[in-house]
């Protein structure tokens, strides 16, 4: 098999690989080490091996940067769209967790919300409509599946106070709004900031991450 149809194997197979590897590999932290550093070894081993390195290996790094920077003027209902999952997030987390908010915990609710959100973009977005820019199917469903999905792996230690299914059903609705704008702009640009302000209502999560939790 040469270097390129290996590549396009290894993206297509992803949204297998990175939910059942992930899922494994907080199991397996979650039984070596306390849960507040399971969670976050976790996470940093995603953001930076799955989200970052293997776009980059797949598609080289000028064209995820060139990703990230690129895309057209969304129309006004895809603006609205995007602005749907922030609007929920505000409402369902950050609202009636505004108490436990504190310095500490709103710079790790911005910083991660950065990392995560341009991290996920360029894999589950990204990457798949660079590859598959013309089959909706392996461009644009088949990873929402994977980003819906691998959902459940970090809830193996921090499980969603509204249950894991209903986090797993919230977090398809964010990836439908940014897969819409990645496949009609042909880019991440305008998905980048909604998916940050999301992530960034975290409180929850910021505060289990420095060890607060309630």
């Amino acid at each position: 098999m040469s270097d390129d149809k290996l590549r396009r194997a290894a993206v297509v197979a992803a949204p297998v690989l990175v939910p059942a590897s992930m899922a494994a590999l907080f199991r397996f932290l979650s039984r070596r080490l306390p849960p507040r550093h399971a969670y976050n070894i976790g996470f940093l081993i995603y953001w930076f091996g799955w989200c970052t390195a293997f776009p980059i290996w797949a598609i080289g790094p000028k064209a995820a940067a060139r990703l990230l920077m690129s895309g057209r003027r969304p129309e006004i209902s895809e603006t609205a769209l995007l602005l749907l999952p922030v609007a929920g997030a505000v409402s369902s987390e950050l609202i009636p967790n505004r108490k436990g908010v504190t310095g500490p915990v709103a710079a790790v609710m911005i910083g991660t919300g950065v990392v995560n959100a341009v991290a996920e973009e360029l894999l589950w977005r990204g990457l798949f409509v660079h590859e598959f820019p013309k089959d909706p199917l392996r461009g644009a469903a088949w990873p929402l599946v994977g980003f819906s999905i691998w959902h459940l792996a970090p809830q193996i230690v921090l499980p969603s106070r509204i249950g894991r299914w209903k986090f797993v059903l919230g977090a398809a609705f964010v990836g439908s709004a940014s897969t819409v704008s990645t496949w009609r702009n042909e880019g991440l640009r305008n998905c980048l900031l909604p998916h940050v302000a999301t992530d960034a209502c975290g409180v929850t999560a910021a505060r289990f991450r420095l060890a607060m939790g309630d």
